[in-house]
């Protein structure tokens, strides 16, 4: 094959428009925390009950997540994100008419639930490892950034609208956002690989090759970067521990992430600060996140991604136990280091997970081995909404599911040492 050795090389072109895709789509699904509080208002259902429409969604996550990576393993991210996107507006524009809870649990539970999972983590993770390999957690921590810009942007954003408009309207804003942003980006750029643009991994000039042996390396002097790959099935994956202690950090970071996702800006709320003030606070912790996504990421491709992912949990675990204390000391500094450590922390789950992922999996089935990876997610994220308004609404505070999440993040970096990536990297 001919190769473009002289132009741009297109994998950044990818990290683009997976960032862009994942600021608005994962974005929209953190925006539930504000509607949240909206809907809360409104209707005056119970926190436990109203968590459940997001506990339902990250249930259908998890059981949508396989389907997901057969699909981006056999059509591409072209021809299937616009159909997520499809969905997302459906859902979206639905929500926007809701009456009773069920109408929350079908429209937002199950349609945006179907939308946001086919553009999300998952999907786009499994297509980074293909197109680079020196720098992989580097382009990891940069697309999944996108998250945490879209929660600084979004977030406010939509609180804004519903301040001026309601609550109603603001679904159908970001309808429109998916509709006329996210679609025209991924028909018209997005690739498979970097065989489909006449490229190789990380704009290298030196093929590589495939084998059963994944410690064998090229015999040829003049490129050091020929290396024979392991290609993995999803079953020789399966068969193996790393992919479940793995699978365990997974279903971690779901339940640490979406228990805060949901009840984080209403627990600020509850300290007495206003609701544009608890999701402006939520959406930096998402931009500190971006940003130590991409030096944890890059930190990971110097020192391991085991390294990498303890320091952001020490942080991440410092945070939440501010949190924790601002129960009993409504402090605005502890709310603001909370913020800043677990903003920094929270950036490391991701691009480390993935990256890591890749390391010990790489092939064309990385996108069915992180998709059934992710129904750990899913459901650990459905578990920990849940439990966070089940013990509020028990106890009329969050002392119980703030010291969970703690246990959460300890365990979390035990699956990443017990998977071992290092003794797998290429590099």
């Amino acid at each position: 094959m001919k190769r473009n050795r002289h132009r741009i090389y297109y994998g950044w072109v990818i990290v683009a428009v997976s960032f862009m895709t994942l600021f608005l789509a994962v974005g929209i699904r953190y925006s539930f925390g504000v509607f949240f509080i909206a809907i809360l208002e409104e209707y005056g259902w119970g926190r436990g009950e109203t968590a459940g429409a997001f506990s339902l969604a990250m249930v259908v996550h998890a059981l949508f997540a396989p389907v997901t990576g057969t699909l981006v393993d056999r059509f591409g991210p072209r021809k299937l994100f616009p159909v997520g996107a499809a969905f997302l507006i459906v859902g979206l524009v639905a929500a926007g008419t809701i009456r009773s809870i069920w109408h929350l649990y079908l429209y937002f539970g199950v349609f945006v639930a179907i939308g946001v999972n086919t553009l999300s983590y998952a999907p786009h993770m499994s297509l980074v490892p293909k197109w680079f390999i020196r720098k992989r957690g580097l382009a990891s921590g940069m697309v999944l950034a996108g998250i945490g810009m879209g929660a600084m942007v979004i977030l406010p954003t939509t609180e804004y609208i519903i301040d001026s408009l309601g609550w109603r309207p603001a679904f159908k804003v970001l309808a429109a956002l998916v509709f006329f942003v996210i679609i025209p980006l991924t028909v018209v750029f997005q690739r498979r690989s970097p065989e489909e643009v006449g490229q190789l991994p990380d704009g290298m000039e030196c093929e590589f090759h495939t084998s059963y042996d994944p410690d064998h390396r090229a015999s040829d002097p003049h490129c050091a970067s020929s290396h024979v790959i392991k290609q993995w099935s999803l079953r020789a994956a399966l068969s193996t521990r790393s992919f479940w202690y793995v699978a365990f950090n997974v279903f971690c970071n779901g339940f640490v992430i979406n228990l805060l996702l949901v009840h984080q800006a209403v627990h600020v709320v509850d300290r007495g600060y206003s609701p544009m003030f608890a999701a402006s606070l939520v959406g930096l912790v998402g931009l500190i996140g971006s940003f130590g996504g991409i030096g944890w990421g890059a930190m990971s491709d110097r020192v391991g991604r085991e390294v990498a992912y303890t320091m952001g949990g020490v942080a991440a675990f410092l945070g939440v136990l501010c949190f924790l204390l601002l129960e009993h000391s409504p402090s605005l500094w502890l709310l603001y280091v909370f913020v800043i450590l677990y903003g920094l922390g929270f950036g490391s789950f991701g691009p480390m997970t993935a990256s890591a992922t890749g390391d010990l999996f790489p092939g064309d089935a990385l996108g069915r081995i992180l998709a059934v990876q992710s129904t750990g997610f899913g459901i650990g994220g459905a578990l920990g909404a849940y439990a966070g308004g089940y013990f509020y609404d028990l106890t009329g505070r969050y002392s119980i599911p703030f010291l969970m999440l703690l246990l959460g993040i300890v365990l979390g970096v035990a699956g990443v040492w017990l998977a071992a990536p290092r003794r797998r990297t290429l590099f």
